[in-house]
């Protein structure tokens, strides 16, 4: 039994189930280190199900999803069941099944990483740093941020990673909007990009700006108290401590820097692993920094961001070695 299936084991011995009912895209990746079971990316939900127990490992999907379920994403210790695509599926056996949908109540076991997808973590942030640090030095202007946007995806693409969040945004774009979905603006002087990518379930988010021509002050005033925000925040996240408490130290940051407000104009970020976040850091969320927990924390001060993703004993995973820092974080590249 693998380190995950004796958590599960656990919670239903704990909560007297027999077994779990997985539907989510997000659990059924983690119980098995990376099965794929999307075809449409707007679900959280998988064109499978697994049913879990102690005793037996089943794949639940229609006539269409079986082979591919078979011949690719599950090993021979799961049994795929399937029926017509055009009939409503069988019921589940006898039992008292745990699900994860609506409510997850399996999220939490996953929280806290094993070894093997600590390295598939560090490979994946480091062959997405890799693709951002490559479309930021290279791009020039002229582009649209549609056309920056598929360069980037491409190249993510190209290494097996899907780009689950892409936001673009040039010029007035990056101080108007927090969440800027590319158009068809064309760039001048200044860029952002952020990405979420995901390959093997796991899921890296990171942000970098740059700016062709020398900084105007005030957005080199705003990038260093942002940097100063994260800096703070890293520096808070440690296994042990409270979501609230490590937000409440960037809160002060934000304060000290003279942009107080600027936190209410976007979340903070929080933990992260299997979806792009496992839930927002607020001032009243009480629960714990797990040992091995992926964490990604976002501050942004109107105009600029600060973002990457690293695990809870402050290892960076989404680090650029060689790129200009601003302090101990990322700074706006000038070209």
């Amino acid at each position: 039994m693998t380190e995950k299936e004796k958590r599960l084991a656990d919670f239903c011995r704990c909560h007297h189930f027999d077994g779990v009912l997985l539907r989510r895209r997000a659990n059924i990746a983690w119980l098995t280190d990376g099965a794929d079971v999307h075809c449409d990316t707007s679900t959280p939900l998988g064109v499978a199900a697994l049913l879990w127990s102690p005793r037996r490992k089943t794949v639940l999907c229609d006539a269409i999803e079986a082979p591919r379920m078979a011949e690719e994403e599950f090993g021979r210790e799961w049994k795929v069941q399937s029926w017509p695509w055009s009939e409503t599926p069988p019921p589940l056996p006898q039992g008292r099944w745990a699900t994860d949908w609506p409510r997850d109540r399996i999220a939490p076991l996953r929280w806290s990483l094993t070894a093997d997808e600590i390295r598939r973590y560090r490979a994946l942030g480091r062959d997405a740093a890799e693709v951002l640090r490559s479309v930021m030095e290279n791009i020039l202007p002229g582009v649209t941020e549609h056309q920056i946007a598929g360069i980037t995806g491409a190249m993510l693409r190209q290494r097996g990673i899907l780009p689950y969040v892409t936001l673009v945004a040039a010029d007035h774009r990056v101080d108007r909007y927090r969440h800027p979905i590319p158009t068809a603006n064309r760039l001048r002087k200044k860029l952002m990009v952020v990405v979420c990518a995901q390959r093997h379930g796991l899921i890296v988010s990171l942000t970098r700006l740059a700016h062709f021509g020398k900084l105007p002050a005030q957005l080199r005033r705003k990038h260093q108290a942002v940097c100063h925000v994260d800096e703070v925040l890293h520096a808070a996240t440690r296994p042990g401590a409270r979501w609230c408490d490590i937000l409440a130290e960037g809160l002060r940051a934000y304060r000290e820097t003279g942009f107080g407000e600027e936190w209410l104009k976007h979340h903070q970020g929080g933990p992260t692993g299997y979806e792009c976040r496992d839930f927002k850091a607020t001032p009243r969320e009480k629960r714990r920094v797990l040992e091995r927990q992926a964490v990604a924390w976002n501050p942004s001060i109107t105009g600029t961001k600060s973002e990457d993703t690293t695990l809870s004993d402050g290892e960076v995973l989404t680090a650029m070695p060689g790129w200009p820092l601003c302090g101990a974080r990322p700074d706006i590249l000038v070209r």
